[in-house]
Parts: C-alpha cells; structure tokens; sequence
C-alpha cells in the first residue's frame, strides 16, 4: 500500500478515531486522511500495539478481512503490529486502499564502525554524572502542593502530578486540619493492598485510635474521624446516603476509566451530597481538563485544577550495552552502537553491573510472574552484607504469619537482598517486600506491573529488559500509561539526585519504541460505565426510576459521546439496557410496576456484586437454606472472578446454582442484556478450593491440591468473605451461616 499524499484530506467531523490505546507512528495520520473521510465508516477503533513476527522498517497497513460490523486492517512498523477495527456499512470498498497506503520513511543509519573502550568509558561516565544522594534539607512543600491545600477548603479539586512529587502530602495536611476542627474524611483507594498501607501509615501520623479501615472483609474502628477504604466501599456508603464526610480523597484517580472498578468512580462522583469535598488525585490523567467539564456538570460547580509536570526527581533514560559494560543515553545518535549479549536477560550479570555503578537499589520489570521467581531464584547462595537488618524487618512484618518463612524465596531474600513481587504471592510477602524496599534493606526487587499501580516503593534506578506485559488476553507491548507508571518509580525524594531508567533491549527496535513511549502523553482516560442489578436497586432505594434514569445519563460516558455522531446511539443502548434490567428485575419481584423497591429488593441491594442476582436468586428461592457454613462459602466462591484454580480440590455440589446461571443467562438472552462471565467449570473449581478452606483444611495442602498460587486463592478467598459479609448483613436466616463462614474462612495466611 502506499500513501496517496494528492488524495489526503482532514476529516472535519467529530473524530471516527477511538483513541483509547497508543498508536502506532504515522498510523494515525493515514486514518485521518484516508479512512475518515469515508461516508460509510462510523467508528475506527485501534486495538493494542503488540509485538509482530515480521518486521517492517517502514510503516505498512494492509486490508485484513471482512468481519460483522466492518472490517479489520493490519497495521506493521519497527517490529510491532497493530490491529485497527473499521465500523462500516461496506467493508469491501476499503480493498481499494491498498494502494494508498503510508510511506513513514525511517532514516537509514549509517553503517558504523563499533566505539573504541576509551569513548564508551567516557559516555557512560557522562551518563552517570551526578549520581548519589542530595545535600541533607529540609523538604519544603512545592507551590503546587500549597495551592492544592488552599483550593481543597473551597471546593472539589483534582491534582495531577508526577509520581513521587508529593500529592499524599496534601491529603494528609488537609485531614490533620479538618480533624482539629472537628470534621470527617474518607481516604479511598483502589486497591484493598494499597488501602492497608495507607491504615498502617495514617494510625502512625495520626494515632490508632483517629484512624479506621474498612475494605470489604475488614472492619477497623469504623466510627473514627478518618475512614481509609476501598473506593467500591465509599461507593456503597454513597448509595445509602448515611456519610457525608467533609472530604472524600480518591487516589489513584485514573482508575475512573478503569474497565472493572471505573463505573464505581462515576457512581461516586455523581451521587456524593454536595457538602462533600472530593479531592482527587493522580499522576496519569492526561484529559484532566475533559474530566473537570463532566464534573462540572454533574456536581455543579467546576473543580479547582493543579497541574504540576516537575518531578521532585529528574529521570534520566540509558539502555545496557556491550554485554552490560557500558550504559549509553537513550538518543537515537547511539542506538547504532547497540551491541547485545549472546544470552538472553541475566538476572545476577545485571545485577552485577547496576551495584558497579552504583545504581542500586533497583525495581526490575519483567512480563510474566515465572519471570520474576525465575530472576530472584538464581540468586540463591549469593551472599552479600547487612542479612541481619533484612532479618530484622522481615521478622517484624512477618509477625503472626509463620507461613511466609516457608516461601521458596526466602533464601534470596534472606542472603542476597533479592525479592519477588507479584499477585501470585500472599499480601503478606509484598507488605514486607515493600517494607524491606522502603527502608533501603533490599538490593533489587523484580516485579510486575503490579507494583507500580499506585505503591509508594520508589528506587534508584528502574530496568526495562523487556516492553511486552501480559493481560487476559495473553502478551502485548506495554501501553504509554503503564510505561510511566513503571518509569515513574525511578527517583526517591531526598534520597537520589537523579532517577534512572535502565533499558536491556531485547532488540534495537525496542530502543524506538521506548522513545516514542517517553515523548508521548498517557492515554487520556475513557469512561468504562456500565449499568449493573445491584447499582438499579440502590438507586431505587432513594430515588424514583426516572431520577435513576437521570443519574445514569450524567455519566462520563454520555459526556464524553455528547460531542460525536455516536451520541445518540450510545445514550439509547444505554437507556435501553437500564430499562431492560429494570423489567428483569420487576418480573423477579424485586420491583413492582411503578418501578419501587419491594422487601425482597430491600435486602437484595445489599448483595453488590457483578453476580449479584445470582446470589440474590439463590437466596429468594431458599436455594441456600440447607447449605452448610462451609457449602454456602462454596457457592459464594463460585460466582466470583479472578485466577481460578487448575485442579479439583474435593466434590462439592452446585448444580442449583449452575440451573439458575442458567436460567437467569436465558431470561438476559431474551432481552438482549449483556451477561456478566461465569464459567461453570471455574465454578466448580472455585467452590471446591473454598469449601476445603472453611473446613480447615491446611495451606499448603489446599494449594497442591487446587493446583493455584498463593496470591491467586488469597483474592478468591478474600473476594469471597467480602461477600459473605454482605449476606451477614441480611434480614434473614442464612446471615448466620455466612457469618459462620466468613469467621472460618478469614485466617492465617490469608489476613
């Protein structure tokens, strides 16, 4: 194909481009050009960029096949493909594009011959310069961050600012104000590991006894002035209308476009009373001023904004050369003079030469959880100094958690000051990772990308060996967004002068692409809204249907569509879906006619899970009545999500509940409702898994027997007895069997 420069025109209407993932270089102007101008294409949807097997120095698209709806096109430059999805009426006539496509010429380097010893010494050297600690000062609050604590008493605020720059600061000046003075806070996190970090750092700041924690399955001290939570239990106490706190921190604020938790983020800032402060916070929303027009509409008034794009720590990016000799800048001037080892990433040799130069300690980012295990276990039988304060800080973490002096790591960790991060672990072995990490006791920790979603564990240096990540849907390259949020853990604040990147490239390619990736703007974020039974129900439960109707049409969602040919489409799928739940939900008598709640429904709002209705259903049919404490933890598990165990850990009988997944999944089929996902045979395995827990059956039993890793049952199993919790809470007899359950379920190494 190649690119018609005579033919090319803007398209002047609201943009076709869905521009929700990085595109590839010069792809982006092709599309404008030669695709959006089209009558009959309505959306142009690019997917992930990932990693192709062919290589194309220059960028080529090529005409893939006609699917439903449209077509697909295959975008091929500097080693990466990219799928495109066109929304057209006539797939056919984009064939004839075959011969316009874009010509994105990349300069050719010229042969060169390799440096000498002495120029590479010299470059690295220069690389390093200004390497070490900072002079001992007291660190005073940036502009940005005094600013921030002025506009919070007027109003809602949303601070953006680099990772490390200072934005917890805020919270914490802010709430140690309004405590004085007598009001209340909620701080909300995404994450329940995050939300126990923030506990433990706030009871230090502010004394136990001002502090509580509620993420779920966990209740700490819920009357206390400062509430720290999961945003999805914030959300809860929104729909019952009984807080209404002075001020609400979100961190982690880009989670609002987050595919599974982003709806409760909207639901959040919708409904919370306007006497509520909210102040959000983040360091990747790079359509902020978008996000303060939707709340602006949605909450009245128009948030303050506090931008800051400084970090406290300046990074400076290098990639490992010369089979890790030398580190070269990240400038396309040297990429010529890449020269890679005979084998592939070594974890021990990388290490080796980041303490050479002084660049430990050091976050390593590999793809895969075996990757991670795989780089720390060859360091068992390395030994290096200081054991005893790594001891020391284990011990304290690991208190009453002798499960996690077993773990097959401990001997790296132990002698070598090595760990490995990732979900497969317990939270207890991250907790005291990231522990040993922030008191300056470990060397190097090789994580995924987990560790860098919003954990406060920054390092010396950050090594990229690789750019591909993995997701459900197996390996991809890394988008912009995760790209900084990795990158942005270089640097610590009072403690390096400069934060550094590390590149150990797989390819010279990858070189290019990191470059685009550091120049480029993280994905601005899209709104992931979705209507559900348990959010109708609670609605409901304070407000009429067409009030609930109204609320569902303030979302980010229809904001962001309101400007494009889409709109109306879109606001109608959406109404449609909100009325067909609502019929579903009248014809199971939760419900009635004028669209209020009944007793049943009083009860079934309670349940807030993406399967609620099949629990609810489980429960109004007395499916659940004769069930032991350990079966009913059982049947909970099934219909939960998340890694699901590979092996059948005992029998368990769910045959009722796959009858009404069954039947409820027909009645959603016959009025074109999206069905949330349950497969039976992860069912199965789930419910087996945690029937044997309840019955007590021992850890490391149960994890031969479900053939799982740790981490992954610990988020069954917690996911579970947050549940059962919520069935405590109903005004029926089955309360006392979850009760039952939870209380057997909720013990070590699991809390």
């Amino acid at each position: 194909m190649r690119y018609n420069g005579a033919k090319a025109m803007r398209y002047r209407g609201a943009s076709k481009i869905k521009r929700e993932h990085t595109i590839l270089p010069g792809l982006e102007e092709f599309l404008e050009a030669q695709i959006e101008p089209l009558e009959h294409v309505q959306t142009i949807v690019p997917g992930r960029i990932r990693k192709a097997r062919q290589s194309a120095p220059d960028l080529q698209v090529r005409f893939g096949y006609p699917v439903k709806g449209g077509a697909k096109m295959l975008a091929y430059s500097a080693g990466a493909v990219q799928e495109v999805f066109v929304v057209t009426s006539r797939p056919d006539e984009l064939k004839g594009l075959q011969s316009l496509a874009p010509r994105v010429k990349h300069k050719k380097r010229a042969g060169r011959k390799g440096l000498s010893r002495a120029r590479l010494t010299e470059l690295t050297e220069q690389f390093l310069e200004g390497l070490g600690q900072p002079e001992p000062s007291s660190i005073r609050p940036s502009p940005f961050q005094e600013e921030a604590l002025d506009l919070v008493m007027q109003g809602d605020v949303i601070v953006t600012a680099p990772t490390g720059s200072g934005k917890t600061w805020i919270a914490e000046q802010a709430i140690q104000k309004l405590l004085a003075e007598g009001k209340t806070c909620w701080y909300t996190t995404p994450l329940k590991a995050l939300s126990n970090q923030k506990y433990d750092n706030f009871g230090r700041l502010l004394g136990r006894e001002r502090v509580g924690l509620l993420t779920g399955e966990r209740k700490e001290n819920p009357t206390a002035p400062l509430i720290v939570a999961t945003t999805e239990v914030f959300r809860n106490a929104v729909y019952s209308g009984d807080q209404r706190p002075w001020l609400a921190i979100l961190d982690e604020a880009h989670y609002l476009g987050d595919e599974q938790r982003g709806t409760t983020w909207e639901e959040i800032i919708i409904l919370a009373p306007p006497e509520t402060r909210l102040l959000l916070l983040s360091a990747t929303i790079s359509n902020v001023d978008e996000i303060a027009g939707w709340m602006t509409t949605t909450r009245g008034a128009r948030p303050g904004l506090v931008k800051e794009s400084q970090r406290p720590v300046p990074l400076r990016c290098g990639f490992l050369s010369h089979t890790n000799k030398y580190i070269l800048p990240l400038d396309r001037r040297f990429f010529g003079y890449w020269r890679k080892g005979p084998s592939r990433f070594n974890s021990v040799k990388v290490v080796e030469a980041l303490e050479e130069m002084d660049l430990l300690p050091a976050i390593v980012f590999l793809s895969s959880r075996k990757a991670c295990d795989r780089a720390a276990s060859r360091f068992e039988g390395i030994h290096c100094e200081d054991s005893v304060a790594r001891f020391q800080v284990f011990a304290e973490a690991a208190e009453g958690n002798p499960y996690l002096w077993q773990h097959s790591l401990i001997g790296p960790l132990m002698d070598s000051g090595v760990a490995s991060h990732h979900a497969g672990h317990l939270t207890g072995w991250k907790v005291a990772v990231e522990r040993m990490l922030a008191r300056g006791e470990l060397r190097v920790v090789f994580a995924t990308t987990t560790l860098a979603a919003g954990l406060d564990v920054p390092a010396r240096t950050v090594v990229l060996p690789t750019l591909k990540t993995r997701d459900a849907y197996g390996d991809r390259l890394m988008n912009t967004l995760e790209f900084h949020q990795m990158t942005g853990r270089a640097g610590r604040r009072g403690m390096d002068n400069i934060g550094f990147v590390i590149l150990d490239p797989e390819t010279e390619r990858d070189l290019d692409l990191v470059l685009d990736l550091n120049s480029s703007e993280p994905e601005g974020i899209r709104s992931a809204f979705k209507v559900n039974y348990h959010q109708i129900l609670n609605l409901l439960s304070r407000f009429d249907f067409r009030v609930t109707s109204d609320i569902v049409d303030r979302s980010l969602l229809l904001f962001q569509q309101s400007t494009r040919r889409d709109f109306k489409d879109v606001k109608a799928r959406l109404t449609d879906e909100l009325n067909s739940r609502a019929g579903l939900l009248q014809k199971l008598g939760y419900i009635d006619r004028s669209r209020s709640l009944t007793d049943m429904g009083r009860w079934a709002m309670l349940i807030r899970h993406e399967n609620s209705l099949i629990l609810a259903e489980l429960i109004r049919r007395g499916l659940c009545s004769s069930l032991s404490a350990a079966e009913l933890a059982g049947w909970v598990a099934a219909v939960g999500s998340g890694r699901t165990p590979r092996g059948m850990a005992c029998r368990i009988d769910i045959a009722p509940l796959l009858g009404v997944a069954r039947e409820l999944a027909k009645m959603e089929k016959k009025r074109a409702i999206p069905s949330a996902p349950f497969v039976p045979g992860e069912a199965w395995r789930r419910a087996a898994a945690a029937r044997l827990w309840v019955e007590g059956e021992e850890w490391d039993r149960l994890i031969a027997r479900a053939d799982i890793e740790e981490g992954d049952l610990q988020w069954v199993l917690l996911q579970t007895a947050e549940v059962l919790r919520q069935i405590e809470d109903l005004p029926l007899p089955v309360a006392y069997a979850a009760q039952e359950a939870r209380v057997a379920l909720m013990r070590a190494p699991i809390v």
